[in-house]
């Protein structure tokens, strides 16, 4: 079984800390480029129950190209978030999974794509 290793940082105590996350290649099943992928931590609840609080995420910041139900990492205004796209009427929005977070609505000119997800881990 061959593994793919990322490091990714995660504040603890308010200091930087490097960890990496290895799985198997085989989890992945959508095409992706091994050199641009890299790992997030999301941080909100407006994902679950598909995406958890605190779950890793694998992207491909290589992937900007927009697909229906896919989800992507997003940059609006500041912030990343971390939303799936709609495209409905050759119009492309981007939305939150939650029901309680449904008001997070970004239209596609609203945003900068930052990768598209592939693979998401949680711990329980």
């Amino acid at each position: 079984m061959e593994l793919i290793t990322l490091e990714y940082h995660e504040v603890i105590d308010k200091k930087v800390v490097s960890k990496e996350l290895q799985f198997s290649k085989e989890l992945l099943q959508n095409p992706y480029n091994l050199n641009s992928l890299s790992v997030i931590k999301v941080e909100g609840e407006s994902m679950q129950p598909m995406i958890l609080d605190g779950a890793l995420v694998v992207v491909d910041i290589s992937q900007k190209q927009i697909e229906h139900s896919a989800i992507y990492i997003l940059e609006h205004g500041d912030k990343m978030w971390i939303k799936r796209a709609h495209i409905e009427k050759n119009e492309t929005i981007f939305i939150s999974i939650n029901e309680a977070f449904k008001h997070l609505v970004y239209k596609e000119k609203e945003v900068r794509i930052i990768a598209k997800a592939l693979l998401t881990f949680t711990n329980l």
